[in-house]
């Protein structure tokens, strides 16, 4: 069995399933609209790890399903994702997107959300084409908690009151539920018993609620470069993350409206972001956000050590490790 020291040999593992998923993309990409190819291969294939279709891909392979069916539902899920990038940018009115423009800042909001749309509507077409209700329920369901998850971070915004229960509520379904739909849908395609199909579904919920937790902290503590985004956006656009919460909730009362009066001004500057990011470090937020997301990824582990091993769970047991790791 294989022992891996770097993600890029996950990647390797599966990498001709990878390779039919970026076949997938190109060939369901075709319209005779061109600005619908163009957009959605500017955002698909400007790189980012697929990390989603991996994780239905290795689940699928992990049960001895059928890895045809798991490459064409990997772009699936990968178009459901980059709709959800296109309309975020335009929501968040994102200059960069994997340190290239988003395309909404090159063709328009327009243009992106409509593109989006296209996808959203592509992703259901090729799931229907499969046969499978339950596939298709798990799709189904991820998109609208996807879609409640967003609405909730934009009520949310600026809003200083905002708790703990309210950030995973936000991350699960912004970021969360599509993982743990890659993974369930994994199974699906594996036909194993209901219980194991959850279980994994579980197994992306807790992985995907710590891959946005540690994506929050780097707002704060990678540089722009790794990150491809420009540091501290969260703080400008106001999202309150789960290092924020934990600062408002220890700082003095004084801190508390400083930080308020940044988060919800127009423009934050260096001198703001430093501020805020000091009291951070002051706090240790950042650490207890990662402490938080270490404990998902636990769980994580746990559910993978019922499962027989393979190099597949071997794989998913790296890339649970490598999330708390990562720094971009």
């Amino acid at each position: 069995m294989p022992s891996f020291t770097h993600i890029n040999q996950i990647f390797a593992l599966i990498e001709d399933e990878l390779k039919e998923t970026e076949v997938a993309f190109s060939r369901y990409l075709g319209s005779d609209i061109a600005l619908i190819p163009k957009i959605g291969e500017h955002i698909i294939l400007s790189g980012g790890k697929r990390l989603r279709p991996a994780l239905l891909i290795l689940t699928c392979g992990m049960f001895g399903g059928n890895r045809k069916t798991a490459t064409l539902l990997a772009a699936v899920i990968e178009f459901v994702h980059t709709a959800t990038l296109l309309h975020d940018d335009v929501v968040d009115e994102a200059d960069m997107r994997r340190g290239l423009a988003a395309a909404n800042t090159i063709w328009g909001n327009e243009a992106s959300v409509l593109v989006g749309d296209f996808l959203f509507a592509m992703a259901f077409d090729l799931a229907v084409d499969q046969g499978s209700l339950a596939t298709l329920k798990s799709l189904s369901t991820a998109t609208r908690r996807l879609a409640e998850g967003e609405i909730l971070e934009l009520m949310k915004t600026a809003d200083v009151s905002t708790s703990e229960d309210d950030y995973i509520k936000i991350i699960d379904g912004k970021t969360a539920i599509l993982m743990a739909a890659a993974c369930e849908i994994g199974a699906i395609i594996a036909e194993v018993e209901p219980d194991i199909q959850n279980k994994m579904k579980e197994f992306g919920l807790c992985l995907g609620i710590a891959f946005q937790m540690i994506d929050d902290i780097l707002d704060y503590s990678s540089c722009e470069e790794d990150l491809g985004k420009t540091i501290g956006i969260d703080l400008e656009e106001g999202k309150v993350t789960l290092p924020l919460i934990h600062t408002l909730q220890l700082a003095r009362p004084e801190e508390q409206e400083r930080i308020k009066e940044i988060i919800t001004a127009d423009y934050v500057s260096r001198q703001d972001f430093d501020f805020v990011h000091k009291l951070m470090k002051s706090y240790q937020s950042l650490e207890y956000t990662k402490a938080k997301a270490d404990s998902y990824l636990k769980k994580a582990h746990a559910i993978l050590n019922k499962i027989p091993e393979s190099q597949e769970t071997e794989a998913l047991h790296f890339i649970t490790d490598y999330v708390l790791s990562r720094d971009r």
